[in-house]
């Protein structure tokens, strides 16, 4: 599943990014737009709750080191849920 969320367009992402100076090939926790813009693509694929999502997002933000590269990242959430 983490390959059919990866596939999505995430343009909307990546102009926010590029208007903020920052790279979209990384994902940022700090940001609570990146949390929520991840939330609601993986609710599109997934029956798991909000709380749930935000649950293996705040996990993979404490074991994924910054700079997190989207792809790993995105699979590092996918596997806790």
């Amino acid at each position: 599943m983490p390959q059919r969320i990866l596939n999505e367009d995430w343009e909307d992402y990546d102009n926010r990014k590029i208007r903020d100076s920052r790279d979209g090939r990384f994902f940022s926790c700090e940001e609570p737009w990146e949390v929520d813009y991840l939330v609601k693509k993986i609710k599109k694929h997934s029956v798991r709750s909000e709380q749930e999502i935000r649950n293996a997002i705040a996990s993979c933000c404490r074991t994924v080191a910054a700079p997190r590269p989207r792809k790993a990242f995105v699979e590092c959430v996918m596997s806790k849920l």
